[in-house]
């Protein structure tokens, strides 16, 4: 699996979340930064969000993709349930954040 399909399940997931009645349509996602985007892989890799990096470099490739701020964020919250993204759900179901964690433990490859 590439970046490719973690761009298409995080945009799935956007895509989602706004049309949820009571979320923003568009999202507002610049609360994260200016910089905040997943748009290329290079975007997703310097990634900040909680004022912590998305995905770690020191996770990338080594089976601790579980510890990705990420993957912890679309699991449970980085900071408790209350800050689990896309906040307030609909979440990402599990299957889709294992694929994304089983990218990062693979090394991010295009």
């Amino acid at each position: 699996m590439g970046f490719d399909r973690v761009k298409t399940i995080l945009d799935t997931a956007i895509q989602t979340w706004q049309t949820t009645a009571g979320n923003d349509n568009p999202a507002d996602l610049s609360g994260h930064g200016p910089s905040f985007s997943w748009s290329t892989k290079a975007n997703l890799l310097a990634a900040v969000g909680h004022g912590k990096r998305l995905i770690q470099p020191e996770v990338i490739g080594n089976h601790r993709g579980a510890e990705a701020n990420l993957i912890i964020d679309l699991r449970t919250g980085i900071n408790g349930p209350a800050s689990r993204m896309p906040q307030g759900g609909p979440y990402i179901p599990d299957p889709q954040i294992q694929e994304i964690q089983d990218w990062i433990d693979g090394g991010c490859l295009d």
